[in-house]
């Protein structure tokens, strides 16, 4: 009997190494769980802050485009109302058909004409005041992007008060951008000559870091004290022209209203006036009329010229993530929080 007690015993060191075995795995799984949690943490924190630093250019892009837009339909405007002008002053019979003949047509016209060439003035000044952003204004605005995020973490337009961000580096993006050229009504995109561009106008690129400094989810486990760990993130992002477009906004169907984006204008009577030899009529701004045929499959268009009308070929600027292109990087070129 006395053997059998002594043999129980025996179990019990064998039971508490167990115990404390099982216990330190499920501390080790608690804590590698901890650790995925907070690099997740950092490389959204990371994301997102590449993906707002560049916003202010991509704004400033776009709103050229819009500009130029607004400035092209303005400058096909004033083109067809001086052609009608034109014909009206030299009391062509093209204007004779309306209320009050030629004389009468060139009174309506001309007001129109000066509202056109205010428009289009304004349209250019404006142009004028948003092309001048500098690819080093773009550079200070990502820049102070990412440390407004720092000093508004926690807040809706911040970022995580957790961690330390730091911009590692902003540079300009080479060796990416296509050439577009247009020839004989033929756009040919990237056909092998290399882009070149201002400074002004190349597409920014920058990388973040993320970093806390994690103190371990149990302080101190059976004597042993565990390390503390860095969570690091880690994300570049750069301008990209993410839609290429072309449009024809007078044949193109606006789906709200039924019309097209840019129906004709009668500026004279509302009412049509004689067309020439070839078609036109110059006292009707039609801004189509040559509805393109589009193939798919080899991602391509044809129009076939029959009368002028006014085509807009455009893109949108969007910031989009990109692998990180600066190298390795040491401890000392980023903060931790």
């Amino acid at each position: 009997m006395l053997l059998k007690h002594r043999e129980r015993g025996q179990t019990l060191p064998l039971w508490s190494l167990g115990i404390a075995l099982a216990l330190l795995i499920a501390f080790g799984a608690l804590q590698y769980g901890e650790y995925l949690r907070w690099q997740i943490r950092a490389q959204n924190a990371a994301d997102a802050a590449a993906a707002g630093a560049l916003s202010v250019q991509t704004q400033a892009w776009n709103e050229q485009m819009s500009l130029l837009y607004a400035a092209g339909v303005e400058e096909y405007r004033i083109h067809a109302i001086l052609e009608a002008l034109i014909l009206a002053a030299n009391n062509d019979s093209k204007c004779q058909g309306f209320s009050g003949g030629c004389f009468s047509a060139f009174q309506q016209l001309n007001p129109a004409f000066k509202d056109a060439v205010q428009r289009y003035t304004t349209d250019v000044a404006l142009m004028n005041r948003v092309s001048s952003y500098t690819f080093t204004e773009a550079e200070t605005d990502a820049r102070a992007i990412v440390a407004d995020f720092q000093q508004n973490c926690g807040k809706i337009n911040g970022g995580d008060c957790s961690f330390a961000y730091t911009v590692s580096d902003v540079r300009p993006r080479a060796g990416t951008l296509n050439d577009v050229e247009m020839s004989g009504n033929v756009w040919a995109v990237n056909d092998g000559i290399a882009a070149s561009q201002k400074l002004d106008y190349t597409p920014a690129q920058i990388e973040v870091v993320t970093c806390a400094s994690v103190p371990p989810i149990v302080p101190s486990f059976l004597g042993f004290q565990p390390p503390t760990f860095k969570a690091i993130g880690r994300a570049a992002a750069t301008a990209a022209m993410v839609t290429q477009e072309w449009l024809d906004p007078g044949v193109i169907v606006n789906p709200t209203t039924g019309k097209p984006f840019q129906p004709p204008e009668l500026p004279v009577n509302n009412v049509a006036g004689t067309p020439d030899s070839d078609g036109k009529d110059w006292f009707t701004i039609n801004f189509a009329g040559n509805p393109a045929t589009a193939y798919v499959n080899a991602d391509a268009y044809t129009v076939k010229l029959q009368s002028d009308e006014y085509t807009a070929v455009t893109g949108w600027w969007a910031t989009i993530p990109i692998k990180p292109y600066s190298g390795q990087l040491s401890d000392s070129q980023y903060a931790c929080k």
